[in-house]
């Protein structure tokens, strides 16, 4: 039996023993991380470099130079979007393909998900470093071997290999599960697509020729839209002499000493500006409303927001005064 051969039905045994161990005594392992280390342990592949990461607010935001998400996609869409549900899934392991440039290499790459820097003329000295199987994920500046994406995500893996050939690209899932896809490798660089279609830790190696690959280690996570402030539009009602004059059955005047150039809102909505809009700059902004019941005031200079929600009596006057840096008073 061949070396390829050997380190194949060794990495099937050990993914046995590691599902029922599930680590060491003591020590918290993900199923996957049992594995990895386990695979190490007897000579396959490199230390285990996931750990249990930080996680904070930031998230997968740190990576996004390792990955990309379609704006279509099923995941960023919603399991509503019927568009996005009808389009062919995508493949999780990609055929591979010869990558170009040829031979290009990052200014630093990241070992660990402590996502330290380390210059890649400074790897090669490492006394890990062989020249032969290397697996990273690319990203646009850098190489690294840990990366954290949003379900949904499309990753480009380089697989380096000096002799190419006839090979296999390994992957653990979240739940420990060994999976295997057959390649055939270029001699050199080769781009594979991998597509984060699963929650969970997955790790992947590769071996030709009897020598296996580092580890790398794709934390998915669900996918979070980015946050969207929301837009406040004016009023589309029709300008006048003086704004809003005739909405209404009760008249309410805003009064500053203090401030000029103010807008108005009521009930979230944009009615008009001090001094514009035929209305005088006297600090004075008059409009009418519907009496009876309360309703929201918002005045904003600018800077900053004056609301109050108060209870307006029908065809009873209201004076509203505000002075920039105090509340809102009648």
């Amino acid at each position: 039996m061949n070396k390829s051969l050997i380190s194949i039905a060794l990495i099937m045994a050990l993914m046995g023993s590691a599902a029922a161990l599930g680590g060491k005594p003591g020590v918290e392992l993900q199923q996957g991380e049992a594995a990895a280390e386990m695979l190490f342990n007897n000579g396959i592949g490199e230390p285990w470099i996931g750990g249990n990461p930080s996680y904070t607010s930031e998230s997968y935001s740190l990576y996004s130079q390792y990955f990309s998400i379609s704006a279509d996609s099923s995941f960023s869409q919603g399991s509503t979007d019927k568009k996005a549900a009808k389009k062919a899934p995508k493949k999780h392991i990609e055929t591979q393909k010869k990558h170009s440039p040829t031979g290009a290499k990052p200014s630093a790459v990241y070992l660990t998900h402590k996502m330290e820097a380390v210059p890649y003329a400074k790897y090669k000295t490492y006394s890990t470093y062989a020249g032969g199987n290397e697996l990273w994920i690319l990203g646009t500046s850098s190489w690294t071997r840990y990366a954290r994406v949003p379900q949904g995500a499309s990753l480009s893996l380089l697989a380096t290999s000096s002799a190419g050939g006839n090979g296999y690209l390994y992957e653990i899932d979240p739940d420990g599960t060994l999976s295997q896809n057959r390649l055939n490798f270029f001699p050199g660089d080769n781009q594979i697509g991998f597509y984060a279609d699963s929650i969970g830790q997955h790790i992947l190696l590769f071996i030709t020729n009897g020598q296996a690959s580092n580890a790398i280690v794709v934390e998915v996570e669900s996918y979070h839209p980015p946050y969207q402030p929301p837009v406040i539009y004016p009023s589309t009602r029709p300008p006048t002499t003086s704004p809003f004059s005739t909405y209404g059955d009760t008249p309410v005047t805003i009064v500053s000493q203090g401030m000029r150039g103010y807008q108005v809102f009521l009930d979230g909505d944009l009615i008009g500006t001090e001094g514009k809009g035929g209305d005088r700059s006297d600090g004075r902004f008059s409009f009418r409303l519907a009496g009876n019941q309360n309703h929201e005031i918002r005045v904003y200079d600018g800077q900053f927001n004056y609301p109050k929600t108060m209870y307006f009596q029908r065809g009873v006057q209201k004076i509203i005064n505000v002075e920039p840096g105090t509340a809102v008073y009648i």
